[in-house]
């Protein structure tokens, strides 16, 4: 017998000796280098069911879920997204947690290209390639308060011109700007310039239609007029999108079944 063997054999009877723990949680004492082994793949059948089905579609998530036994769901309205958990338990019987389903809403592509043009600065061809690019969700309005179509929009863009001129200004404005003491810098489209850019769109798939008015404004700082667009009242409207998918969502899970809560959870 060589010395590893009996190191390993007084390892065991060592362990035996000092017994239980004394722990709450089960535990055992077990030599160095031992493993535990699971034979659950050798079963018929796994010991519970472990799962995640994961979506973007408040339809689907909702019909996997109405289709378990019960279920807590955790909607985080910040991120638009929820998350359901089969298997909990509670305080008393708790659960693995194992079996769960997850619901992320993705921006659709019209939506995502109206948040990246807020805040941006555009050239006159790359905001008129823009407003080309995306006319089937934008209609424009004019300084005068005449309606724009998308390709009117666009030629007036491309229309804006930059003057100087020597008058003493104290006003900053949306398509003018002070440069100097003397000197001004003012944009032109002709008689009408454009004010508002209404972009329509399905924000998220399951949600409504939503119009959002971004704000036309120039840059004058040099002799190539640079447009800025904003979203008015962007954090406003994403509050009601958010309220508006848990509206949607609670509508859609069986209230018998399924307890919806708004928040995270994380099991340790």
């Amino acid at each position: 017998m060589d010395a590893n063997t009996i190191e390993k054999i007084q390892s065991l009877v060592h362990a035996a000796e000092i017994g239980h723990p004394g722990t709450d949680v089960p535990t055992m004492l077990v030599p160095e280098g031992y493993k535990l082994a699971s034979l659950e793949k050798y079963q018929d059948a796994p010991s519970r069911f472990r799962g995640t089905f994961s979506t973007r579609s408040i339809e689907d998530f909702a019909a996997y879920v109405n289709d378990q036994d019960v279920a807590q769901v955790f909607v985080d309205i910040d991120r638009m997204r929820a998350s359901a958990l089969f298997d909990l338990g509670n305080a008393a019987a708790p659960g693995h947690g194992e079996h769960r389903s997850l619901l992320e809403l993705q921006r659709t592509a019209p939506y995502a290209a109206c948040l990246n043009a807020h805040g941006s600065a555009f050239g006159q061809k790359e905001l008129a390639h823009w407003i080309e690019d995306w006319h089937d969700h934008i209609e424009g309005e004019s300084t005068n308060g005449n309606t724009l179509s998308p390709k009117q929009l666009a030629n007036m863009v491309r229309k804006i011109e930059i003057k100087a001129t020597s008058e003493r200004t104290h006003e900053d404005g949306d398509w003018n700007a002070k440069r100097t003491g003397l000197d001004a810098l003012d944009a032109s489209a002709g008689e009408d310039t454009p004010a508002v850019i209404r972009f329509t769109c399905l924000p998220y798939e399951g949600l409504s239609l939503r119009t959002f008015d971004l704000r036309v404004s120039i840059l004058t700082d040099d002799s190539k007029p640079k447009i800025k667009l904003r979203i008015m009242g962007l954090e406003g409207i994403q509050e009601e999108m958010a309220k508006e998918f848990k509206d949607v969502l609670e509508s859609q899970l069986h209230p018998d079944t399924v307890r919806l809560l708004l928040g995270g959870f994380t099991k340790d």
